[in-house]
């Protein structure tokens, strides 16, 4: 069973098999009032309910959820007080989406078997899928209250919540986990991450570095303790620090695609492109042609003046994968660079076939066609209207339109839309600087004057 699993519950099937077998009378009492189904044969019950339970289970391997729910609903007739066919239900129902569902079948496991925290983990899924928060609060609160020294059950509830982004409440698991532990690495590595998510920096590195020292553990453990400590330093401000425990990460861990990419990042923020290309490279090395690596490095080089290597990336990466938007806006940031004005408008455009939504495109595709020696102005005017639809509050698109306007001696309505795009972003200077000049070409000193003033005012509080 994929989500966690029924056959977490075969250890215990030895258990239940007494109790099942006590049942037997009743329940086929039962199955035969509330239950009728020609296909449930009288005599050996316990092999029915485990023919049914085996089916369900190959149903779910097969993501048939909707046939397993059938399945284990027949065997529930067999037997109406086993938990094993309430979980295995819960689960099926879960899987279809029928989260109300579910969450009846998962309480009734956890009333029939209150001795497995599983049912009430599984009650968190539910109601997490619900949105009744209220309702997951209180499962969290029994499982610490009935299970305090599960370790592995507030392990997998913190990994749930750290996935659904519930930070604080994962890391609450995380401590309960750590607390019985007794010095688990993986629960401390966990706890670290968690306490990363939260800000919790300086708590983060301690749990962290207390595993990346532990000489002992494997290099994969340490690898990804170093990985933390490394996050929570640029988080802290310390790059330096940050540094050195990233490369400490991947010298312990060479397979881990995290810590080339955090790592490059570090030296991307900094604006050392050269360096974060290195260890892009290194990564490469190992890892393959991963498109993770493939974009930051494409675009690392380009940022770094190796233009043709990065275009070269770059192409490659698009021929695998023509879906990756920013792969089009690194093209387009080369063939700037390299003052190829139609290949930056071609990247442009590309993005337009495959993501049209892409946010202020044809802002963007209209910035690159301004700067062609020969603008075609109509096709600018074009690209603003669709960025205007779509964003009709951005100061740019006015500001841009001003220029073709004035470009096209529409001067008026160039001042009515320089006008706009200083309404929408008031402290631009080189908006003011447009309409005076305009101003000034129409004949009209005293407004070239005032937009002048402004110029003047905002450059000196600039400077305050």
């Amino acid at each position: 069973m994929s989500l966690i699993g029924v056959h977490r519950f075969t250890a215990r099937w030895a258990k239940l098999r007494n109790i099942l077998a006590l049942l037997v009378g009743c329940s086929a009492l039962v199955a035969a009032s509330t239950c009728p189904d020609q296909s449930l044969k009288p005599g050996n019950t316990i092999s029915q309910f485990k023919e049914l339970d085996s089916q369900a289970e190959a149903a779910m391997r097969q993501r048939r959820p909707t046939a397993a729910i059938h399945l284990y609903k027949k065997a529930i007739c067999l037997f109406p007080n086993s938990a094993r066919g309430f979980y295995g239900l819960g689960v099926a129902q879960l899987a279809a989406r029928d989260f109300a569902g579910a969450r009846v079948s998962f309480q009734t496991a956890d009333r029939l078997q209150s001795t497995s925290p599983m049912p009430l983990i599984m009650q968190v899924r539910a109601n997490f899928s619900l949105g009744d928060m209220t309702a997951l609060k209180a499962n969290l609160r029994d499982v610490s209250i009935r299970f305090p020294k599960d370790e592995q059950a507030h392990t997998a509830l913190a990994r749930f919540l750290a996935e659904k982004r519930l930070s604080v409440l994962a890391l609450a698991e995380a401590l309960r986990a750590d607390k019985v532990s007794d010095g688990n690495p993986i629960s401390r590595v966990q706890l670290a991450v968690l306490e990363n998510m939260v800000g919790a920096y300086d708590d983060s590195i301690d749990n962290a570095t207390s595993v990346e020292q532990h000489l002992a553990l494997p290099n994969e453990t340490r690898a990804a303790a170093a990985g933390i400590a490394g996050l929570s330093y640029e988080s802290l401000g310390e790059p330096e620090q940050a540094i050195q425990y990233l490369r400490k990460a991947i010298k312990l861990d060479a397979s881990r695609e995290n810590s080339y990419l955090a790592l490059a990042d570090l030296y991307e923020q900094s604006q050392k492109y050269s360096d974060a290309v290195e260890v892009l490279k290194q990564a490469r090395l190992q890892l393959g042609d991963s498109p993770t690596i493939l974009l930051p490095l494409g675009a690392d080089l380009i940022r770094a003046g190796q233009y043709m290597p990065g275009v070269q990336i770059i192409h490659n990466l698009l021929r695998q994968n023509p879906n990756i938007d920013q792969a089009y806006i690194s093209l387009a940031d080369a063939e700037r660079r390299m003052r190829k004005t139609a290949e930056e408008v071609k990247a442009l455009q590309g993005l337009e076939r495959h993501n049209p939504r892409y946010p202020m495109l044809h802002l963007l595709i209209a910035q690159a066609m301004l700067r062609d020696a020969h603008p075609d102005y109509a096709g600018i005017l074009r690209e603003l209207s669709l960025a205007e639809t779509s964003a009709p509050s951005d100061a740019d698109v006015f500001y841009l339109r001003g220029k073709v306007l004035i470009a096209l001696k529409r001067y008026r309505e160039a001042i009515s839309n320089l006008s706009r795009a200083a309404e929408l972003r008031p402290t631009d200077v080189s908006t003011y600087y447009q309409l005076a000049r305009l101003y000034r070409k129409l004949g009209n000193n005293d407004m070239a004057a005032k937009q002048f003033r402004k110029v003047r005012y905002i450059e000196s509080a600039a400077t305050k």
